[in-house]
C-alpha cells in the first residue's frame, strides 16, 4: 500500500514536469512570431505617412515670382520744354529712362533726333513724343517718324494744351494718324487736363510741380497698360 502511494507521487511529479516543459517551450516558441506580428503594424501605419507628406507637398501653394518693378529700361522720352519740366518727375518713377526734352523743339526736328538716338544705343522700344507746343505739323511728317519707329513695341504721343491756332490741328492730326498704326497709342493730355488750370502757369502751357507730376503719372499709366 505504502509503494502504491508511492509511485502516485512519482506519476503526479512526473506529469506536473511535463506540463511546464510543455507551457515554457510553446511560449518560447510563440514568441517571435508574436513579436512580428506586433511589429506589423508599424510598418504599415509608415506608408500612410510617406504619402500625407507627399501629399501635403503637392497640396502646398509654392510662392510666387515676384514681379520686378518697372524701372523705365527702355523707355525713351521726347518732347520739347512740357517735357523738360516733366523729366525730373517722370524719373522719379521711371529712372532708367531716357529722357531728351529741349525748349522750343518743333515735330519736324523729330525725325534726325530719333535718328541720333539709335545710332547712339538710346533709343528704346518704349517711345514717348510729346510735341505741338511749338507748332503745327503736317500728316505725312508724323506718318514719316511713325514708319521708322515700326519696330517699336509701342509709341505714345501727347497731345497738346497750348492757347495757340495750332493746338486743334495739331490733336487731330496725331489721333488721326496714330490709327494708321498698331503700336502707337493717344495719351491726351488736351482732355486729361480739362478744368485744371491750378497745375498751369500763367502761359497755360508750362506746369507747376503739381502739373507736372500728374503728367507723368499718366505716362507710367500708358506704359503699363
Amino acid at each position: 500500500m505504502k509503494n502504491k502511494g508511492t509511485g502516485m507521487i512519482w506519476l503526479l511529479v512526473i506529469v506536473i514536469i511535463a506540463l511546464v516543459y510543455l507551457g515554457v517551450h510553446r511560449e518560447v516558441s510563440s514568441e517571435p512570431g508574436e513579436k512580428v506580428i506586433a511589429n506589423q503594424p508599424v510598418v504599415q501605419s509608415q506608408q500612410p505617412v510617406a504619402q500625407n507628406q507627399q501629399q501635403v507637398s503637392r497640396n502646398t501653394p509654392q510662392p510666387l515670382k515676384e514681379e520686378q518693378p518697372f524701372t523705365g529700361n527702355g523707355v525713351t522720352a521726347i518732347g520739347d520744354s512740357v517735357m523738360v519740366g516733366v523729366e525730373p518727375y517722370l524719373k522719379e518713377l521711371l529712372p532708367d529712362a531716357t529722357v531728351n526734352g529741349k525748349e522750343s523743339r518743333q515735330m519736324v526736328q523729330a525725325q534726325k533726333l530719333i535718328t541720333e538716338l539709335e545710332t547712339n544705343g538710346k533709343l528704346g522700344d518704349y517711345i514717348i513724343i510729346e510735341l505741338g507746343t511749338n507748332g503745327p505739323f503736317n500728316k505725312k511728317q508724323l506718318r514719316n517718324i511713325l514708319t521708322t519707329l515700326s519696330g517699336a513695341k509701342q509709341v505714345l504721343l501727347v497731345t497738346a494744351r497750348v492757347p495757340k491756332g495750332w493746338q486743334d490741328t495739331v490733336n487731330t492730326t496725331i489721333k488721326d494718324v496714330a490709327r494708321e498704326f498698331n503700336n502707337a497709342k493717344v495719351v491726351d493730355w488736351y482732355a486729361a487736363s480739362e478744368g485744371k488750370s491750378d497745375y498751369f502757369y500763367k502761359d497755360g502751357v508750362h506746369l507747376k510741380p503739381e502739373g507736372s507730376r500728374y503728367y507723368a503719372s499718366l505716362l507710367l499709366e500708358a506704359l503699363e497698360k
